[in-house]
């Protein structure tokens, strides 16, 4: 196929209309989270990549055809992406083209194709897994014994995102502000500059006063602060890297099956629908806008299958 090959050996153009306006540009600043416009920017770059240019702010975006897009999806596809990455690069091309045609950069017509292309079917099975009683109880055993402050600061932070399902971004982003102690509240801002409030369950909230009590103060600030190998407690916040880095050294450590931070947000949401919540609740809890994606979050079915290939027959032994 004559584009498929072009698609790996067309250079890309520089804009021809000597406009000051970048479409690229324009859209990443548009996304108001650092997160998504790191995210965005990497799908820009794989798509401008595959017409030589690794640079996608430098790429002349209103060039793209309806034809040129498909084969980038193709592409994709023969790489064997999953269909929500594919989409995900398709809804930033589709961002870019619309800041071009603002720009008048990109003619009505080919936008209009290009608008129109339509997303691809399928599905993946969902990654990560729920933590089974016996490793949570495992790990918690081992925090609670530790008077050191990083331990006593790794239960309050592991109790709080399995206890009330936050993301790591939301509980590197906590201030001790948003803690109210008194009524065991906490008030989030997650995903899309989306405010929501959760309650702390009593085993995470007796942690998360230990924390503040015996070793961070109360002062305003980050509610979780770097410690020093010295167990010297700083006033530096605790980034995401920081708690992945984390839950790394507790899984090595106790010999633990791998999981990661969010593994702890999928299991908050199994054990509420297991305890009979209504998905609903569970969306609110989790600050999701679709109860489709909550519906993700559900690894229960995945140990029902188990359970059932264990108990299946093949007839009455003889």
């Amino acid at each position: 196929m004559i584009l498929c090959d072009a698609v790996t050996t067309i250079g890309y153009v520089k804009n021809k209309t000597k406009s000051p306006n970048n479409p690229a540009l324009s859209y990443l600043l548009r996304l108001r989270s650092k997160k998504s416009q790191k995210t965005m920017r990497s799908c820009l770059t794989t798509v401008s990549s595959m017409f030589g240019c690794n640079e996608p702010l430098h790429f002349d975006w209103s060039s793209l055809t309806r034809d040129m897009i498909q084969v980038v999806l193709q592409r994709l596809l023969n790489e064997h992406k999953a269909p929500n990455t594919i989409n995900l690069i398709l809804c930033a091309i589709k961002g870019v083209a619309e800041e071009a045609r603002a720009s008048r950069l990109m003619d009505a017509d080919n936008y209009h194709d290009v608008k129109n292309i339509k997303r691809i079917r399928g599905a993946r099975i969902s990654r990560g897994r729920m933590l089974e009683c016996t490793e949570i109880k495992h790990l918690f055993t081992f925090l609670d014994i530790q008077t050191t402050g990083a331990a006593i600061r790794d239960a309050a932070l592991i109790s709080l995102m399995f206890g009330c399902g936050l993301r790591r971004s939301e509980v590197a982003d906590l201030d001790i502000d948003h803690i109210d102690f008194e009524n065991n509240k906490i008030d989030i801002h997650g995903k899309g500059n989306k405010e929501r409030i959760n309650y702390m369950p009593p085993e995470t909230a007796k942690r998360m006063s230990l924390w503040v009590d015996t070793v961070r103060g109360d002062h305003s600030g980050p509610l979780f602060t770097r410690i020093r190998k010295n167990d010297d407690v700083t006033s530096d916040r605790l980034t995401t890297n920081g708690i992945g880095f984390i839950i790394k050294q507790l899984v090595t450590k106790l010999s633990l099956k791998l999981f990661t931070p969010h593994d702890l947000r999928r299991s908050y949401a199994s054990l509420l629908l297991e305890n009979g919540e209504d998905i609903l609740t569970v969306k609110e809890a989790l600050g999701h806008a679709s109860v489709v994606t909550t519906q993700q979050y559900d690894k229960r079915s995945i140990k029902r299958l188990e359970a059932a290939a264990l108990n299946f027959s093949f007839g009455k032994k003889t």
